[in-house]
């Protein structure tokens, strides 16, 4: 699914008529599609909040047929004597033709919401980037307090549709009918929690209104449970360990042996043939199934060590959880004279080693948003306001891709393209889950496959539903080895579903 920005969404309004769609053609059809998923929850009395903007209209027009299905209808509007586009204005003049048009203010709200059984949330579309102001942000706050259902047509009012963190006040939606487009804010936490249930309507936007003509890369896409399934399927009957994909991972030392231990656990679970670990230090609860050969705890030990693994037991290395800062050098000359895909994690998120990891193709970063503050050094509100712009950036700056986790995890390529996977469970802010997604990431880039991105994409999609399932057995107190257990439980899930 593609996420559009404003600027994109607006350019391409202003598009759409000389392409043959006029505006009050886009209208007519974005109100009816409202009203349609206003009538699935089979309202009898339904209260629709107008704006000034083209998501009032959309409100009217949705009024009016909601009107016309025989519910009960009241609509309360926060300019009722005008509206700022033409469209806008010829929906509010149709609706106030033969029907009051009552200001919006809070104490109106708050006595109107006892006889509402459904809200209709048609105030402010995609243009806000600033906290809602009063007398708006009273209304936001009366509108979340009621015990009443509220559709939020396009954006929850006070929802910035670019950014994953809301900017203050804002609707908290159990349903948003997005139209034409989904904008980026509904697949990123926190932001995608305000719009409930999302789905994206039709609205007769012509083909070739957007900037770019709809560039791929122009435009960031959600990656979900279809594309995962296909992108990473399960091996062939007839796999054997080398086909299904050999996993190398330098990772551990004496104090942080347990991250090592996880990254190769997430590997295997995720469906690795052979895993081997390199390592300071083993952890005394080592899986039996991980090759470890021994490791020179002298300088150049870990370099020498990797030199002396077979190419056929790398067909993809995890470096970095647990590792010892005293080790970097010697990643650096590792990355300097391989080109195996990588996945770079933890220490190996380090300034230092950007020109080796800039120097070979197939690199990926996994940093959480104050990493990636850290090695493009901006403020970590900057990172968590735009991730996607600064998985970009990121990408770019280090010619590698990025993985930058959260409960919406960006994943960037360096040629531009982006995939948002929106999933997981608040239990899997625990130390270690990191490590086994890093683990889970080498095990997907070893097998074969086509298209780095996706795979990636999916590794990552594949984790969050893991701690979905884990959770939902465990409860909110996860261990991250809770989440590796669960792994191959939902990659097989993904496949029988899809």
């Amino acid at each position: 699914m593609r996420l559009v920005h404003a600027d994109a969404v607006r350019a391409a309004d202003a598009a759409a008529p000389a392409l043959g769609v006029a505006e009050t053609t886009l209208m007519a059809n974005a109100g009816r599609a409202v009203a349609d998923a206003a009538l699935g929850f089979a309202p009898r009395r339904a209260l629709v909040l107008c704006g000034p903007g083209n998501n009032g209209g959309d409100g009217y027009v949705a009024a009016r047929h909601l009107a016309d299905a025989d519910v009960d209808v009241r609509v309360l509007a926060v300019d009722p004597d005008r509206s700022r586009s033409v469209a806008a204005e010829a929906a509010r003049a149709t609706w106030t033709a033969d029907r009051p048009l009552p200001p919006l203010d809070a104490a109106r709200l708050d006595a109107a919401l006892a006889d509402a059984d459904l809200v209709v949330d048609a105030l402010l579309g995609s243009g806000l980037d600033r906290p809602l102001r009063s007398p708006l942000a009273d209304v936001v706050q009366t509108l979340n307090a009621a015990d009443v259902p509220v559709l939020a047509v396009d954006v929850p009012t006070g929802v910035d549709a670019d950014a994953a963190v809301p900017p203050g006040a804002h609707v908290h939606a159990v349903r948003t009918v997005q139209l034409a487009w989904a904008c980026p804010a509904s697949a990123l936490a926190p932001a995608r929690f305000a719009f409930g249930a999302s789905d994206v309507a039709d609205i007769g936007m012509p083909a070739g209104a957007l900037p770019d003509g709809g560039d791929p890369a122009a435009y960031p896409e959600r990656f979900g449970d279809a594309e995962a399934a296909t992108t990473w399927p399960s091996p062939p009957p007839d796999a054997h360990k080398y086909a299904a994909g050999a996993v190398l991972i330098l990772a551990g030392s004496p104090a942080w042996s347990g991250a090592a231990e996880l990254a190769a656990r997430g590997a295997h679970r995720a469906g690795a043939g052979l895993v081997t670990l390199l390592s300071d230090a083993l952890h005394p609860a080592r899986w039996p199934e991980t090759v470890t050969p021994p490791v020179d705890p002298t300088p150049g030990g870990l370099a020498r060590a990797w030199g002396d693994v077979a190419d056929r037991h790398r067909a993809a290395q995890v470096i970095g959880p647990g590792l010892a800062p005293e080790r970097l050098a010697e990643l650096a000359a590792v990355l300097e004279r391989d080109r195996t895909p990588t996945v770079l994690d933890a220490t190996a998120l380090a300034p230092a080693l950007r020109p080796a990891v800039a120097s070979g193709p197939g690199r990926w970063l996994t940093p959480h948003h104050g990493e990636a503050a850290r090695l493009l050094e901006v403020p970590a509100d900057e990172v968590r306001r735009d991730p996607v712009d600064a998985a970009r950036r990121l990408a770019a700056a280090w010619n590698a891709g990025v993985v930058l986790k959260g409960a919406g995890a960006v994943v960037a390529a360096p040629d531009g393209r982006v995939r948002v996977v929106a999933g997981g469970h608040p239990g899997m802010a625990a130390g270690g889950t990191g490590d086994v997604l890093a683990g889970t990431l080498g095990a997907a880039l070893a097998a074969p496959h086509d298209d780095a991105l996706a795979r990636v994409a999916a590794a990552v999609l594949v984790h969050a539903r893991a701690g979905e399932r884990a959770a939902a057995r465990h409860g909110a107190g996860l261990r991250a080895s809770d989440v590796a257990d669960a792994l191959g439980a939902a990659r097989a899930a993904l496949a029988e579903a899809c």
